[in-house]
């Protein structure tokens, strides 16, 4: 599978060798992901569970390579080395059935830019994030930037209409304590929805059913049960006994 990334040994937890035949997999590491909203930490677990509800422009596979994602086509303008041209893939749905489209992709780049998001740095050289259509965006930097896309590979597209009805258009001020919509709620495009989420307990998350990619990446593993376990004893003991499938104790990047 191309999409594959090292975020959890895979991105999609139904392609690991431990899901092949399961319906349901228990997933346990040290630390819960810190919040829901995509935008607010730039940290390894918030990211790994990030990575099952929402989707990126591009994605790294296993190798490292790029492998397209929300985006199927980009690359440096040939006339302007300044801009980046990305076409979106076509056909896209978010959990709750709105349409994927640029102005998703325009809003999302555009908040991670502000100042409570952990990701603007990645975001520093853009000038200007437009559309060029339904299907297409351009990326405006201050200078060439060969790096581009390596800086979306975690940058997450949230649906504008949801963050809008919800008051989650501003980034979650983690740091300051703010708690916010968007930081116990999610609504991505990605392979998994969620269906609960207890903070440093439990996160349920359920197959979706209009994932764009179902037929190219079955979804074998149709519910996904992740639980933080901070000793790793405890976790250890936890998958002797049934209790969870899937212990992650190596941090990801």
């Amino acid at each position: 599978m191309k999409k594959t990334t090292a975020l959890l040994s895979a991105a999609l937890l139904a392609t690991t060798t431990l899901g092949a035949s399961a319906e349901t997999i228990k997933w346990a590491r040290a630390g819960d992901a810190l919040t829901l909203d995509p935008h607010a930490q730039n940290e390894g677990p918030t990211s790994a569970l990030a990575h099952q509800i929402m989707e990126t422009l591009v994605i790294r596979d296993m190798t490292g390579a790029m492998q397209p994602s929300l985006a199927t086509e980009w690359g440096p303008s040939a006339d302007n080395p300044n801009i980046w041209n990305f076409k979106l893939r076509e056909g896209v749905k978010f959990h709750d059935g709105a349409e994927f489209d640029s102005e998703d992709v325009v809003f999302s780049l555009n908040r991670a830019m502000t100042p409570d998001s952990d990701y603007k740095e990645l975001l520093a050289s853009v000038k200007e994030v437009r559309a060029n259509g339904k299907y297409m965006i351009e990326i405006e930097t201050d200078g060439p930037n060969p790096i581009m896309a390596n800086n979306l590979t975690n940058m997450f597209i949230m649906d504008k209409g949801w963050a809008e009805a919800n008051n989650a258009v501003k980034v979650q001020d983690y740091e300051g304590g703010e708690d916010t919509f968007a930081a116990k709620n999610a609504n991505g495009t990605g392979p998994y929805k969620l269906v609960s989420r207890e903070p440093d307990v439990k996160t349920v998350m359920e197959a979706f059913d209009g994932y764009w990619g179902a037929d190219e990446f079955p979804l074998e593993v149709t519910r996904i049960e992740y639980t933080p376990i901070q000793n790793a004893a405890t976790r250890v003991a936890a998958m002797l006994s049934g209790e969870v499938d899937f212990i992650q104790d190596v941090p990801v990047q």
